[in-house]
């Protein structure tokens, strides 16, 4: 019978329970099949992405793998972020003052990594991701206020254009005039599935440029219920989106941008940060990464099932 050590770790966040959840399960030796990653995941919070992590290869430092309550998904922003603070005291990886770069294997593909140390604790993960592409779709904005909940005008009086972006998962991007419009925003999640079926899209960002704390960048909620997830607290890979977008239809000065801080979660009682980080030389986008903090809120062991 093998245990495996297990954490729960609060993500995008320094604060316990706020931030988006993800359970970390470290498999020092050997393959577990994928029924028995799956089984272990049900048997878990369901609300809660599961990682499972691996040693690396030639190829890479570690090999992480992610499940959802229902399948195994190719990439998770959040569950990497936890992965790294998961397995900080279990000496998979070397780290060294101030930055430990690290490359991890997924299904997507190998990412590559900073993490931020400090008296030999991660401090802060980031993350490199493809750039985002922005795709051309027509977009029935009376579709989308009857979504939402919101007049038309309430979008269009931003005069901010609606996108949609890929970074991996596909979101359409809406704007909305202020930040209690958008804490009110009460989705009806049927006609948004529906919806983000028909064009085959993941889900939708709504964001305003009003923010909680003036320090930060923007606010965004992010809705997608086609993946399972009616609301997420906190995502990394959205979060990019909207960084780049904000970026392109210059909402935000490229000369005046360093990292653009997206708060999230507020509307589930669940804050946190992302910090996106996007390079740009003459107008050109040369990388985009996400990043964030983390706390571990749970540690023991796990029976893994036969």
């Amino acid at each position: 019978m093998e245990w495996f050590k297990i954490r729960r770790v609060s993500t995008f966040t320094r604060t316990p329970y706020a931030g988006n959840p993800a359970w970390v399960i470290v498999c020092p030796e050997g393959k577990v099949e994928e029924n028995r990653m799956l089984r272990l995941t049900q048997e878990l919070n369901p609300i809660s992405d599961t990682t499972f992590v691996f040693p690396g290869d030639q190829s890479a430092d570690l090999y992480l793998r992610f499940f959802s309550k229902s399948e195994e998904i190719n990439f998770s922003g959040h569950g990497t972020i936890a992965a790294y603070f998961g397995i900080a005291e279990d000496n998979l990886i070397k780290l060294n003052e101030p930055i430990t770069l690290v490359r991890q294997h997924t299904k997507s593909g190998v990412q590559h990594l900073e993490l931020r140390v400090k008296e030999n604790r991660v401090e802060r993960v980031t993350v490199s991701i493809p750039i985002p592409q922005f795709l051309s779709m027509a977009i029935d904005i009376k579709s989308i206020s009857k979504i939402l909940g919101v007049s038309p005008i309430d979008i269009q009086g931003t005069n901010y254009p609606v996108a949609t972006v890929s970074s991996g998962i596909t979101d359409l991007i809406i704007p909305v005039k202020s930040l209690e419009q958008l804490m009110d925003i009460q989705p009806n999640f049927q006609l948004m599935a529906n919806y983000c079926n028909r064009l085959l899209i993941s889900g939708i960002v709504v964001y305003s440029m009003k923010t909680f704390d003036e320090n930060n960048t923007v606010h965004m909620r992010h809705f997608a219920p086609t993946v399972g997830i009616k609301e997420d607290p906190v995502s990394g890979a959205s979060s990019a989106s909207l960084g780049c977008y904000l970026l392109k239809n210059r909402i935000i000065p490229q000369e005046e941008m360093s990292r653009i801080l997206v708060e999230q979660g507020h509307s589930m009682n669940m804050p946190g940060i992302v910090y996106v980080h996007i390079n740009i030389i003459k107008n050109q986008v040369l990388k985009v990464s996400f990043g964030g903090q983390g706390v571990v809120t749970f540690e023991g062991s796990i029976m893994c099932p036969e």
